[in-house]
């Protein structure tokens, strides 16, 4: 009998893990954007196109965000440190560093929040940081469509 309760008790439990996270899942926002052009996350390169990012720890102060390509063929996680705006933003967005032709994905923000996502520079950004040290980057933002899952 001992078992037989144990086991209904351990089942129960099991399922209240899974329906706690059905229910994060279906909260989780993604967030779509049309990127004009060739650029880098870290040190990986991504050409135009339609591409997902979707933040995968949204509790967590160490946000991890996805970036993956509409086809699936290309994705990247990063690290991120969260970043003060002066101002609460209106809409969600990607900030892009524009050294020439190099664009690295900087920061992510989405609307109604002042806090944003940093990502760390690379070591490919760094070095092209450093030989234009005397001019900073120019920034570019890209619009990011929001929808629930």
């Amino acid at each position: 009998m001992k078992r037989a309760n144990l086991r209904i008790f351990l089942m129960l439990g099991l399922f209240a893990i899974l329906a706690m996270g059905s229910v994060h899942a279906q909260t989780r926002k993604e967030m779509t954007a049309n990127i004009p052009f060739s650029f880098n996350v870290g040190d990986k390169s991504f050409p135009a196109g339609e591409y997902n990012v979707t933040r995968l720890n949204p509790e967590s102060d160490k946000a991890v965000i996805a970036i993956k390509s509409e086809d699936g063929r290309l994705s990247r996680i990063v690290l991120t440190m969260p970043v003060q705006a002066t101002r609460t933003q209106e809409s969600a967005r990607l900030v892009f560093n524009h050294y020439g032709d190099d664009y690295y994905l900087a920061q992510v923000w989405t609307p109604a929040d002042d806090t944003g996502l940093q990502l760390l520079q690379s070591k490919s950004e760094q070095k092209i940081a450093r030989r234009q040290a005397e001019r900073k980057p120019e920034q570019k933002s890209i619009a990011l469509n929001i929808r629930r899952k």
